[in-house]
């Protein structure tokens, strides 16, 4: 197992503890294996079995740094992924870096493209307003408004959904 590897292992171990102390287990482990005359592979194998390092971090916490059971907020959990991202790009090398920037290229690229049925419908909402409304402005106004909100919201929740997953399944 290399740092990598091990290191992401940890951060899904102790994802039962706050942001801040989980960070520090995970830079401590990171200073041993980079200031160690061993190998990657050697300083990870003297750790121990991952059960007990994260029993000894429990202990050593005793319950006080524990998350709360409730589900994150999608918005926290993306800029968590987002950041985790980072670190990935950091450490791989220029093939894996090119395969992750072209996939969220593509995911931006698609999330854009979930603009043209927008576009449609609030181009036929603003002939149906004409019809009805004789071109009333403050009207065309709103429903432009409103298609354009409620394709934030979609295009919002629809690349974070994806990004989560596509994530996830590169970290494993």
């Amino acid at each position: 197992m290399n740092k990598n590897e091990f290191l992401n292992l940890l951060r899904n171990h102790l994802s039962f503890l706050e942001k801040k102390d989980l960070e520090k287990e995970i830079f401590y482990f990171t200073s041993k294996i980079d200031h160690s005359t061993l190998t990657e592979g050697e300083v990870i194998k003297s750790f121990g079995k991952i059960e007990d390092i994260v029993k000894e971090i429990q202990e050593k916490y005793d319950g006080k740094s524990f998350k709360s059971l409730k589900k994150e907020n999608v918005f926290k959990q993306f800029y968590n992924n987002l950041i985790e991202l980072s670190f990935m790009l950091k450490n791989s090398d220029g093939k894996e870096k090119i395969s992750i920037l072209t996939d969220i290229i593509l995911l931006i690229f698609v999330t854009c493209i979930l603009k043209i049925p927008f576009i449609f419908i609030r181009d036929l909402g603003d002939r149906v307003t004409e019809v009805f409304f004789s071109s009333n402005v403050t009207i065309l106004a709103i429903w432009g408004l409103i298609i354009e909100i409620l394709y934030v919201i979609l295009s919002l929740t629809f690349f974070i959904k994806t990004f989560d997953k596509w994530y996830e399944n590169r970290k494993k």
